[in-house]
């Protein structure tokens, strides 16, 4: 593969970085980000920070570029990826990605990470035009304010959609449930307690006690043991994967072993693992899920070319790390689009491409399927609640719809 045929990958640290991997540089253009040989994207993830255990999403979605680019890429184009360093925080997402756009001249900003981070933005790409997809984060607004923000598009399962679950099964199969919740203080948090509340309906009566956390906040022991000394025997916990795994930790030392719900944005194995390694009791924990079973499809021709991307173009990501999965479903789908909106693509027949989907995602749980209309922009809105047991999620029931 020679070094043309690599999609870009660009770890900056809100500095000046050169792009990677393409003989020519998209610039300014009828379609800015558009030549004929390539077709330039790029967003921000906290590579640093309170969530850089996200760090390992975009190093996935380059591989998987890769794979495409050497492959003839898309319509004939390579693509390149820029990814810039925002550690979580709205204030270095905002000029980093006008560097994107005024500097850059990306298509598009892809799979920026984080509510906060892609709300700050979401004003400035949505006046400029600019496709603003595939977001990695399921909050509410990238689907209802659709009107307002037409270039912005999500991709994860609706936040609210994926707790109401959380909380329909609480009211009907946790009979005697005293309902603790960890949640993270700002839109992110807001948006899973939302959909808890709908979900539990008369039964949100059963909550005793609601304890927040800065999103800067690591050391969240306190309010896990007021969780526990308001009588707690269900413990929800919607927050990012540092302070997953130090709640599901500190519930153990303190003797605790609620029935405990973790969101889905934060139950990859590596983070179970990492928390077990740390003494933490997680069998029996619950979550739900959206992405392909591998563990029980080891033989499918979806996991061998899933083990084939990552041993050539990221062998030194942890196999244990769902996010290399999310990865490669997000990336898929980019890919997809891209090749529906034309052999000239433009931003609006991307946008109208994504707005248009009806198709099966070889990277999504089998039996879902990926439908968008103008009206609704997410295009995943089927999971299936799994329960960890030795080391391994097992998927259990019947796949729910997140429509409410």
């Amino acid at each position: 593969m020679t070094r043309r045929m690599k999609a870009s990958l660009v770890l900056a640290s809100f500095a000046v970085a050169a792009a990677a991997g393409s003989a020519a540089l998209a610039s300014p253009s009828a379609t800015p980000g558009v030549t004929k040989r390539t077709i330039t994207i790029g967003g921000t993830f906290p590579l640093t920070g309170p969530a850089a255990l996200y760090g390992a999403i975009p190093k996935a979605e380059a591989a998987y570029f890769s794979y495409v680019n050497a492959h003839g890429g898309v319509n004939g184009r390579q693509i390149v990826f820029k990814v810039y360093d925002d550690g979580y925080n709205p204030a270095n997402t905002v000029p980093l990605t006008k560097k994107l756009v005024e500097q850059d001249h990306v298509f598009a900003v892809y799979s920026s990470l984080g509510t906060a981070p892609n709300l700050a933005i979401r004003d400035y790409l949505n006046k400029r035009g600019v496709p603003q997809v595939l977001l990695a984060t399921g909050d509410s607004y990238w689907g209802s304010q659709y009107k307002q923000y037409p270039w912005t598009f999500g991709f994860n399962p609706s936040y609210p959609g994926e707790s109401r679950v959380y909380g329909k099964f609480i009211a009907s199969k946790v009979p005697q449930a005293k309902i603790g919740i960890l949640v993270q203080d700002d839109a992110y948090g807001q948006n899973y307690y939302d959909g808890l509340v709908q979900g539990l309906g008369a039964a949100k009566s059963k909550i005793v006690d609601v304890e927040k956390y800065d999103p800067t906040q690591t050391d969240i022991s306190a309010q896990v043991v007021k969780l526990k000394a308001a009588g707690a025997n269900v413990l929800v916990i919607f927050a990012l994967p540092t302070q997953t795994i130090t709640a599901l930790v500190v519930t153990t030392k303190i003797g605790w072993k609620p029935t405990t719900f973790i969101n889905n944005v934060s139950e990859s194995p590596l983070f179970m693992y990492l928390a077990q390694k740390s003494g933490a009791n997680v069998d029996g924990d619950i979550t739900s899920d959206y992405l392909y079973d591998y563990f029980n499809n080891p033989n499918s021709a979806t996991t061998k070319l899933f083990k084939s991307i990552v041993a050539k173009y990221d062998p030194s990501a942890n196999p244990l790390d769902i996010n290399i999965e999310y990865a490669f479903a997000n990336a898929w789908t980019l890919v997809y689009a891209l090749k529906q909106a034309g052999k000239d693509p433009t931003r609006q027949s991307f946008m109208d491409a994504l707005t248009h989907l009806n198709v099966t995602n070889p990277f999504l749980y089998a039996g879902t399927k990926m439908v968008t209309t103008p009206t609704e922009r997410f295009p995943i809105d089927q999971q299936i609640l799994a329960q960890y047991q030795n080391g391994v999620w097992h998927p259990f029931g019947h796949i729910f719809s997140n429509a409410r």
